[in-house]
Formats: structure tokens, C-alpha cells, sequence
């Protein structure tokens, strides 16, 4: 219930006296894995115990996503086509029965049918909360709740969301969800994945984390800020506004798109001259590349732009092929004259566009 009051302007209270309707949720051994009849004013929702999901409906188990599913219907959304279960007809099936494109469980939990379908793969997980389509039906029905996570969140790891189907904790932890934000500076942070990812921060979009397709969104009128990238290669796109993209480690292709954004840099090994990043659009004078916190690790307060190493920590130098309109950065971090550091640029960079003074407070005496 609290999924759907997050999304929209509803609210549930147990045994409210002035309530504007009824919802009850009852056990009951019914026929299907649960059902739910409503009215304008009167929901019912019945769930079979007899099923082993139902009686511990956890995060991404089919439980969970029953729940949800009745809940909606409770609310007053159908499915996306006219179809329904009725154990004594042919199985229903998405070639068959599905009236649009996108009717699968990766766009609604209100769909029968699997995310296969729309060229989505879960691993036979379900969400426990309104997808993208879901949300779009409730907010024009109820209204958006602009209330929810209004402040500066944290979808993923380092969640700070305080919902438990938006956080993840492990590398062995799935994620299947749509993200609705009220507001704030937020970030997708999917940081503790090895697999090759895509991941996308404009709404309405699709982005394939910890090897699944598909398996997170973006609801539409969301603006999220930023994105945290694995151990993978990695794609991560921005949007419209001033994006902060941190790749990882291994080698990650970034696309800030319009505004003015930055790409950060923690690691030598989050880009290096075998396995190096790539930046597809950066623009001169607008996007940065802040490196700061890698400086800190390596105890070096600022860089210095040199044509030829020397033999000092913190040596950096950039390049422009004209032709192809191809720069790179390159940084010395231990002296040796090596490069330690190597990121690749479709648009020039100049010094000027690198972050690489250390505030004094971080500095290393």
C-alpha cells in the first residue's frame, strides 16, 4: 500500500473513521493465487495462504508482486488489455491477448504477461511496486504525490530511501523497480555490480543493472542527477540537467548530454591506458572532469600540466587530434614517469576543464 501512496495522493489508514473509501485484506484458500472486487468506495483484496510467495511476500517474489497487482486493481486499474485469469479458459498469452506493445510486466505490474515479451529480462524476478506505466495511471487519477523523496536520495546501493524494493545491500541483492522523485539532487548508484551495465537517467527510460535488461526505470517528469557505474564497462547516460556520472572501474563509455556535467574519478584503475573510459560529448568550457579525490588517495594536492613527465607525482598532460576531434588526458600519479591514468575524449579538453586542486582541507601535508 505504501508503494501506491508514494507514487499518488492516496493515503491509508487502519480503521480511519472519515475515510473517503474501504480497502480489507483478507486470507482466503480462493481458486487463483488471490483476487480483489472493487467499487468506488470498497476494495477487497483476498489472498490464498496455500501459496508458499503469499505467506512470505518478499522483496521481488511473486508474494509481493500479487500484492500489488490486487492492491492496483483495489484502487481501480484494470490490466492494460481486456483480459482476465478464469481458470477455466485457454492460458493467456501476450501474442494472443496483449492489445499493445508494451503490456508486459516491465512496464505495469498490472500485466500478465512476462517482460520477455518487450525484449526485457528479470530472471524470474517481479517488482513490488508501480512501474512506469502504474505510476502514469494513478497520478492521473489520484494525482502525483510531489512529497516523496523530495530531498536529496539515493536509489541502489547507499540507499536512502527507506524503501526496501529501492534498496540494495549486496551484489547478490536484485533490483526491479521504477523510480518516482518528488524533487532534490538524487543519484542511481549501482556501484557494488561486476556486470556490464546500461545505465540510463532519462525519464521515462530503461536501464539494464546487475545483469538483467530493462530491470530499472525512470517514471515520467523524474529528474535524477546522478549515476554510480560497477566494476564493469559500463554505459551511463545522462539528461538535460548538470549531471555528476562516476563509471568505476573498467572501461566505461559516459554521455552527459545537454547541461553542464561532470565526471568524476576516485580510482587509477576506474580508467587506464588498456581499459580507458570514454567520453562521447564532452564540450569545452561547460563539462569538468573532476580527478580530486583521486589526487587525495595518492597524497598529491594539485596537478601540474606538463608536455613531457619529469619524474614527479602529479604530472598530467592533454591532447587534441583536430581531425578527429579526439583529446586525452593523461596523469602521472606515482612519479615513475608512467602513465597511470588514461581517459579518452570525443570532444576536446583542456586543463582548464579538469578539477584537479584539492581543497585545502583534504590536502596532504
Amino acid at each position: 500500500m505504501q508503494s501506491w501512496a508514494d507514487v499518488a495522493n492516496i493515503t491509508f489508514e487502519e480503521d480511519a473513521p472519515r475515510a473517503d473509501g474501504r480497502l480489507s485484506l483478507v486470507n482466503s484458500q480462493v481458486p487463483a493465487v488471490a483476487d480483489s472486487r472493487f467499487s468506488a468506495l470498497w476494495g477487497r483484496v483476498r489472498v490464498n495462504p496455500e501459496y508458499a510467495d503469499n505467506r512470505t511476500p518478499s522483496v521481488n517474489n511473486y508474494g509481493r508482486h500479487t500484492l500489488t497487482h490486487e492492491i492496483g486493481h483495489a484502487l481501480g486499474a484494470a490490466h492494460p488489455g481486456d483480459y482476465n485469469y478464469d481458470a477455466e479458459s485457454e492460458p493467456l498469452n501476450y501474442k494472443d491477448h496483449a492489445t499493445y506493445l508494451q503490456d508486459s510486466q516491465a512496464y505495469s505490474v498490472m500485466s500478465y504477461f512476462d517482460p520477455s515479451n518487450t525484449h526485457h529480462d528479470f530472471k524470474e524476478h517481479y517488482a513490488s511496486s508501480p512501474l512506469m506505466a502504474d505510476i502514469a495511471w494513478a497520478q492521473k487519477v489520484y494525482g502525483a504525490n510531489h512529497t516523496t523523496r523530495n530531498t536529496d536520495t539515493v536509489y541502489g546501493f547507499n540507499s536512502t530511501t527507506g524503501r526496501d524494493d529501492l534498496s540494495l545491500n549486496s551484489s547478490r541483492d536484485d533490483a526491479v523497480f521504477s523510480v518516482w522523485d518528488g524533487g532534490g539532487n538524487d543519484t542511481l548508484d549501482f556501484s557494488l555490480y561486476h556486470q556490464n551495465q546500461v545505465i540510463n537517467l532519462r525519464a521515462e527510460s530503461f536501464s539494464d543493472v546487475g545483469g538483467m535488461k530493462g530491470n530499472v526505470s525512470i517514471a515520467k517528469g523524474v529528474t535524477l542527477e546522478n549515476a554510480i557505474g560497477g566494476s564493469g564497462s559500463d554505459v551511463l547516460i545522462g539528461n538535460h540537467a548538470d549531471n555528476f556520472l562516476t563509471g568505476g572501474a573498467g572501461p566505461d563509455q559516459m554521455t552527459g548530454g545537454a547541461g553542464s556535467d561532470t565526471f568524476v574519478y576516485a580510482n587509477a584503475s576506474d580508467s587506464t591506458l588498456y581499459a580507458p573510459d570514454q567520453l562521447t560529448d564532452f564540450v569545452s568550457g561547460q563539462d569538468k572532469i573532476d580527478i580530486s579525490q583521486l589526487l587525495i588517495k595518492h597524497h598529491i594536492n594539485t596537478l601540474t600540466f606538463v608536455n613531457r613527465f619529469s619524474g614527479t607525482p602529479g604530472e598530467a598532460g592533454v591532447g587534441y587530434d583536430p581531425q578527429k576531434n579526439e583529446s586525452w588526458l593523461v596523469i602521472d600519479l606515482n612519479g615513475d614517469r608512467q602513465i597511470d591514468f588514461y581517459l579518452e575524449s570525443q570532444g576536446r579538453i583542456r586543463a582548464s576543464d579538469i578539477i584537479g586542486h584539492v581543497p585545502f582541507k583534504h590536502r596532504y601535508v
